[in-house]
């Protein structure tokens, strides 16, 4: 499997990042995952935050595996779960923390799966200026989803 992890400090991005991703590949064409289960919303919700989801879809026809969300044990441990019942599936694209006891425990228990394994760092985004914070985080934003659409429409993703 190869996997797609986006990976930074706390309140880096991860999830939105995430969410931006399943979004770019469901882009309305798929509603339903491979169970038929309806896909979640990736929008923020009216306070601003990302709810978790862990979906399986096929895209560009490729059985691709989503968490939002890999950042305690017992998401891994979901997604561990999720690959044994996957074993076709061709892509992973999560997150993982960049230290700490999460990291250790993802790779130690998550890198076996991978044979192929790139990681995009998030970094944090600061401004004094309140102004250039929101501008700031808005290129952030936009460049990033760019950036991680041309890696994974070219090898070894192809998407």
């Amino acid at each position: 499997m190869k996997f797609f992890v986006i990976s930074g400090a706390p309140n880096t991005g991860k999830t939105t990042a995430i969410n931006n991703v399943a979004e770019w590949l469901t882009s309305g064409v798929i509603t339903t995952d491979i169970y038929g289960k309806l896909l979640p919303i990736f929008l923020p919700n009216t306070k601003g935050k990302y709810s978790d989801f862990s979906i399986v879809i096929i895209s560009h026809g490729k059985k691709i595996i989503i968490p939002s969300a890999t950042d305690d044990r017992p998401w891994m441990n979901k997604l561990i779960e999720k690959i044994k019942q996957n074993p076709d599936a061709e892509i992973v694209i999560t997150s993982c923390r960049d230290i700490d006891l999460e990291r250790e425990y993802f790779l130690t228990n998550l890198r076996p799966y991978a044979s192929f394994l790139l990681e995009s760092p998030l970094g944090k985004i600061t401004r004094k200026n309140k102004e250039r914070l929101v501008a700031a985080q808005k290129w952030y934003k936009n460049t990033l989803i760019l950036m991680h659409q041309h890696i994974l429409s070219n090898n070894p993703y192809n998407l």
